[in-house]
C-alpha cells in the first residue's frame, strides 16, 4: 500500500517507521495535498500491524501538519504542502536555550516568604530519578580512563559518535559526528551562535514569548531583537515577510516553550526557504524533544535544510541540569569557523563527563531512562490535568501539545492582569506567560505549570492552593 513496508527487524519502532514513509511520501509528492488515506483498520490490516500503531501513526503526523481528519470522512493529506518546496528545502544550500524558566538555568526563584511553597517550577526534570549511582560509577571509571590534556576542541570523538548514533535512533536525523560540537549546556551553545555568527549578523528573530535567557544572550552579543508572535501554530513565520541577510532566527518547532504548540509543516518549510533565500541560518532550540508523551518525537526542522538550520540539543532537560552538558548539529559551512572560534577562546568542556556520558549513552541507559521518564511524565501530566478539571472544570483552558515538561493553562474569567506572584501568599508558585513575553498585556491570564520536577504528592495540594487563590483574585477582579 502506496509502498509502504515495515522491518520488523529494525531497531526503529514501528509507529516511527509509518511516520518516516507517509511523510516521506508527501515531501517527495507520493501523495498529493487531498489524497483520503486507507482507514486505520485498512491499513493495519494490510500491513500487518495492530490498529492502534496506524491511529497513533495518523495522530502524529496530523499533529505536525501533514495530515487532516475531517469527522465521517476519513484522513486526508494536507493542503499547503508542495512536493518540490519540501525537495529543495531538503537540499545542501552549496549543493547546485535550555532552558525553560524566567532564570537561565530554570532554577526556582528565592523570594517565597512561606517555607512550605509548592512549587510548579518549569523546565527542571525529575531529579530524584536520576540514576545517581550508575552515573557516580561512570565518572569514576572516566577519571581512570581519560587523559589530563586538552580534549578535543569540538568535544570528545566518543561522545560526538554516541550522540549522532542517539540521533539516528531518536529522530531519524543522519549526521556526521564532525558536524556535531558538544556544548557546556545549551546556554553555551547559544553563547557560541550568538558571538561566533556576531561579524556576519546583527539581528535575531525571536518567538514571543519565548524563554528569555535566548535574548539575553543575542542582546549581550549586540544584535537587535525582532519578535515575532506565537500563535497555537508556533511562530507566525508568514509575518517575518524578507529574512534579511543580516537576520537569524530562532525557532523551537517541535514543543514550542512555553505554550506547548507544534510547528506545522507548512511553517517549517516557510522559514527554511526564508533562510536559503536570505543564506541565512535558523537556530533549532530542542530542549525537550525526548519528552513527546503521545506518539513518537516530532522530526527535527533540521532535516528539512540540514545547511541552513542550526540544530541545538540538551541533557539538561533529559538528565540533569547540573551536568552541563549540550550539544550543536552544525551545518558543514559553519563547523571550521565554529571550530575556529573555540580554539582562539580556549573553551573547552571538560573531558571526563563526556566520556562518562559516551558510555552511558553506549551502553543503553540514556534509552532507559528516557523510556522510564516519559511513562513518569505522562502519568504526572495527567494527574495535573485531573486535578485542574477537579478544582476548576471547563473555566480553566488547558493549552500544548501532549510533551515536555509544563502545561499552559488559562484563565479567561479573571479581571484584567493578575498578580500572579500573591499565590506564593497561598503556598504555590507558578510562573506567568507575561515573564517571557518581549510584547505584553496579551497573555496575563495565562500561566505555565511545570510537572517534571514536583513530586506526586504535591500536585492535587498544589492546585488546590492554586484554586483558593484564583477565587480570591475573581473576587477581588484583578
Amino acid at each position: 500500500m502506496f509502498g509502504i513496508t515495515i522491518d520488523r527487524t529494525a531497531e526503529r519502532p514501528v509507529t516511527a517507521q509509518l511516520c518516516d514513509q507517509i511523510r516521506r511520501l508527501i515531501e517527495t509528492g507520493g501523495m498529493i495535498p487531498g489524497t483520503r488515506l486507507p482507514s486505520t483498520r485498512h491499513l493495519a490490516k494490510e500491513l500487518g500491524i495492530a490498529r492502534n500503531v496506524a491511529i497513533e501513526a495518523y495522530e502524529q503526523l496530523i499533529a505536525e501538519g501533514y495530515l487532516v481528519g475531517r469527522v465521517g470522512s476519513g484522513t486526508y493529506v494536507a493542503e499547503g504542502i508542495a512536493a518540490s518546496e519540501v525537495s529543495r528545502a531538503a537540499r545542501p544550500a552549496d549543493a547546485g536555550v535550555r532552558t525553560a524558566g524566567p532564570a537561565a538555568s530554570g532554577a526556582p526563584k528565592n523570594r517565597d516568604a512561606r517555607k512550605d511553597v509548592i512549587r510548579f517550577t518549569p523546565g527542571v526534570p525529575d531529579l530524584e530519578r536520576f540514576p545517581r549511582n550508575r552515573w557516580a560509577r561512570y565518572l569514576k571509571e572516566a577519571a581512570e580512563d581519560c587523559g589530563l590534556n586538552y580534549g578535543d576542541v569540538r568535544g570528545e570523538e566518543t561522545l560526538r559518535a554516541e550522540i549522532a548514533a542517539f540521533l539516528l535512533r531518536s529522530r531519524g536525523m543522519r549526521v556526521d559526528p564532525d558536524r556535531i560540537m558538544v556544548t557546556n549546556g545549551s546556554s553555551e551553545g547559544f553563547d557560541f551562535i550568538a558571538r561566533a555568527l556576531r561579524p556576519r549578523f546583527e539581528r535575531v528573530f525571536l518567538e514571543d514569548p519565548t524563554i528569555e535567557i535566548t535574548g539575553h544572550i543575542f542582546g549581550r552579543a549586540g544584535y537587535r531583537i525582532e519578535p515575532v508572535p506565537v500563535d497555537d501554530s508556533g511562530m507566525r513565520v508568514h509575518e517575518i515577510g524578507g529574512l534579511p541577510p543580516d537576520g537569524l532566527m530562532v525557532l523551537t518547532p517541535s514543543h514550542q516553550y512555553p505554550t506547548g504548540c507544534i510547528l506545522p509543516v507548512q511553517r517549517r518549510l516557510h522559514a527554511v526557504r526564508l533562510a536559503e533565500e536570505a543564506g541565512s541560518y535558523i537556530v533549532e532550540d530542542d530542549y525537550d524533544g525526548d519528552f513527546r508523551l503521545k506518539g513518537v518525537p516530532i522530526p527535527p526542522l533540521y532535516m528539512l535544510g540540514p545547511e541552513r538550520v542550526i540544530y541545538a540539543g540538551t541533557f539538561s532537560k533529559t538528565l540533569a541540569p547540573g551536568l552541563r552538558l549540550g550539544f550543536l548539529v552544525l551545518p558543514g559551512g559553519l563547523t571550521g569557523t565554529f571550530a575556529e572560534f573555540r580554539e582562539l577562546a580556549n573553551l573547552r568542556p571538560p573531558v571526563q563527563p563526556q566520556l562518562a556520558l559516551a558510555r552511558f549513552i553506549r551502553d543503553g541507559h540514556l534509552d532507559r531512562h528516557i523510556y522510564r521518564m516519559r511513562s513518569v511524565y505522562r502519568n504526572k501530566r495527567a494527574m495535573l490535568i485531573e486535578a485542574l478539571h477537579r478544582h476548576f472544570g471547563d473555566r480553566a483552558v488547558i493549552r500544548g501539545d501532549e510533551a515536555g515538561m509544563h502545561l499552559l493553562v488559562e484563565f479567561p474569567f479573571l479581571g484584567e492582569a493578575p498578580d500572579w506572584s500573591r499565590s506564593r501568599e497561598y503556598g504555590v508558585a507558578v510562573d506567568p506567560v507575561e515573564d517571557y513575553c518581549m510584547r505584553r498585556g496579551f497573555r496575563t491570564h495565562q500561566i505555565v505549570l511545570g510537572y517534571g520536577n514536583i513530586r506526586e504528592r504535591d500536585i492535587e495540594p498544589g492546585v488546590e492552593r492554586l484554586s483558593r487563590f484564583v477565587r480570591e483574585l475573581g473576587r477581588s477582579g484583578a
